[in-house]
């Protein structure tokens, strides 16, 4: 796994049960929220995420997905 994987993996598990920190995606990363979100989503649906257990792996999944869904534009 690379290191900006790893290093959004954690950051995620230290700031998911605060919200996610997205005001220190930016700096941080280089990159926007959503994108962050986009790309920890995709890494956490591969079989098997290294030094990850099952529970956190899902449950890091499931918090992107809401924060993904949170900026989807909806078209009434």
């Amino acid at each position: 796994m690379p290191d900006i994987d790893h290093s959004m993996i954690t950051f995620a598990k230290r700031w998911s049960p605060y919200g996610g920190g997205d005001e220190y995606i930016l700096p941080e990363f280089g990159i926007t929220p959503m994108l962050f979100y986009q790309r920890l989503h995709t890494t956490l649906e591969r079989k098997f995420v290294e030094g990850l257990d099952l529970t956190t792996r899902l449950s890091l999944r499931e918090f992107c997905a809401r924060k993904l869904a949170r900026n989807t534009v909806r078209v009434e």
